[in-house]
């Protein structure tokens, strides 16, 4: 499936590889942020099988994805080469709490769900340490207090209780480890919509429900700013000085 000017809209969005509704608001927010790729360098930790690595590489971007898991590394590789990016993506395995880069590495660091896997504080030392001065860490992670997402690991995920999800102190806490930190979050009402893509696959109302509830989220979140703890999704904008 190469990459085409006329596709290439199509494309992003089949690279955010799952839940893409609710991530394409989230990339939506933060490609802005990260401007003209052209040249830059770019690491991402947790890379899975590679769809935002690729994604980014098809903007310009030198692209390194790390992970844990080395099937998905090689998923990964087949899928930098299926969207003609592979000579602009490297993969390596690698912990994100102990990065094997030299300083002042990369213009830009990014991760979906990784850093709930981790310790925040010592992960985003390592981001530190190996972005260049003036450079972005954008971390896109799984908040604590959403009641419904909450009730669902409690009672599905057995893990859930060993990962270190986020509250809006643990957001503030990460960007004191840098010069600077924006977040913002998502999804409030809008997982109310997956009732109709998990449950009753209805993909019409799916559609409709998650575009109705992503707009009454917005205007909550911004006349009701407390209410941003109970969201599902944070996304943290980390400036190094």
């Amino acid at each position: 499936m190469p990459a085409s000017d006329t596709s290439r809209d199509t494309l992003d969005k089949t690279l955010l590889l799952w839940w893409e509704d609710f991530y394409l608001p989230i990339f939506e927010y933060i490609l802005p942020k990260m401007g003209q790729l052209e040249g830059k360098k770019v690491l991402e930790l947790g890379t899975g099988t590679g769809g935002t690595a690729a994604l980014l590489a098809r903007r310009g971007a030198s692209v390194v994805g790390i992970d844990l898991l080395p099937f998905r590394l090689t998923e990964a590789k087949t899928r930098a080469a299926e969207y003609d990016v592979d000579k602009s993506v490297e993969f390596a395995l690698m912990d994100a709490m102990h990065l094997a880069f030299p300083d002042n590495t990369f213009d830009f660091i990014i991760s979906k769900s990784v850093l709930v896997f981790t310790e925040h504080t010592q992960t985003a030392q390592e981001c530190y340490r190996v972005l260049k001065p003036g450079g972005k860490a954008i971390f896109i992670e799984n908040m604590r207090h959403h009641p419904a997402v909450w009730f669902y690991r409690k009672a599905f995920l057995k893990y859930s209780g060993k990962l270190h999800y986020f509250s809006l102190g643990d957001v503030e806490t990460v960007g004191t480890e840098f010069e600077g930190l924006e977040h913002q979050e998502f999804h409030l009402s809008a997982v109310s919509a997956l009732f109709w893509q998990k449950c009753i696959s209805i993909p019409l109302f799916y559609r409709w429900t998650f575009r109705v509830l992503n707009a009454i989220d917005t205007f909550l979140l911004k006349c009701l700013p407390f209410l941003k703890r109970f969201c599902w999704i944070t996304a943290m904008i980390c400036h190094k000085g």
